[in-house]
């Protein structure tokens, strides 16, 4: 079977040993989401950017979906999250459907919903929604490093361009979920060769997990006709 991952889970995966690697990948495959995800409130962010800067109709909720598994989880995110956009003057706008190839017939979800310009800018952004997996410092260096390689030095190339990575983990177990924006002005931007090498750890640690059919459970991609880079 083969097995896939988005550029965020690929970021994550360990590679200081092929063994850490294929753990990490195959507790990730084999793990339980919740029974929800954050579509709902990456979509509310969306808008926010868009130009709705109220943040009681960015969060109002019908009542018969305030009861929906996880509606109160996406209106904690969009709390925090949507408020980054607020004061600002910035244009939404997406591209079609991009798959990150990184090696043979692996290729990756970029996971992004949505584009941006900002002051003459490009900027793609990001949104780490979940409370108990936060981004490093390493990880946000090695997300924003890919997509300026294989997405905006490639779609935009000669034009001005950012990332903006918005974090609303929990960052102290137990203190709640705080925000945390990156940019390319705060994480490392990675060499090729150091990009490489990441990868080349994933693509290792795939290939044996398939080999050995290590993992026999298959996951629904996420899809969403207004989140195109999603898939």
């Amino acid at each position: 079977m083969r097995l896939s991952l988005s550029v965020p889970e690929i970021v994550r995966v360990p590679v200081l040993s092929i063994e850490s690697a294929i753990a990490h990948i195959i507790a990730e495959l084999n793990g339980s989401a919740g029974g929800f995800n954050y579509i709902d409130a990456t979509k509310r962010i969306k808008v926010a950017y868009k130009g709705l800067h109220n943040l009681n109709d960015l969060v109002r909720v019908a009542p018969s979906m305030a009861e929906k598994v996880g509606q109160k989880y996406n209106i904690d995110v969009v709390k925090l999250a949507a408020p980054e956009a607020f004061g600002r003057k910035t244009n939404v706008f997406d591209l079609h459907s991009r798959r990150f190839h990184y090696g043979g017939e692996r290729d990756a979800s970029y996971r992004a919903p949505f584009l941006f310009t900002e002051n003459g800018i490009v900027k793609l952004y990001y949104l780490q929604p979940r409370k108990t997996a936060l981004f490093t410092i390493e990880q946000a260096s090695c997300y924003a490093s890919i997509i300026k390689k294989f997405l905006l030095d490639t779609e935009f190339y000669g034009e001005k361009t950012d990332i903006e990575i918005v974090d609303v983990a929990e960052r102290i177990e137990g203190q709640g979920r705080v925000t945390q924006t990156f940019t390319l002005a705060n994480v490392e931007v990675w060499e090729d060769d150091k990009i490489a090498a990441h990868l080349k750890v994933v693509r290792e640690a795939l290939d044996h997990i398939e080999a050995e059919n290590l993992v026999k459970r298959k996951r629904r991609p996420l899809k969403d006709s207004d989140l195109p880079l999603f898939y």
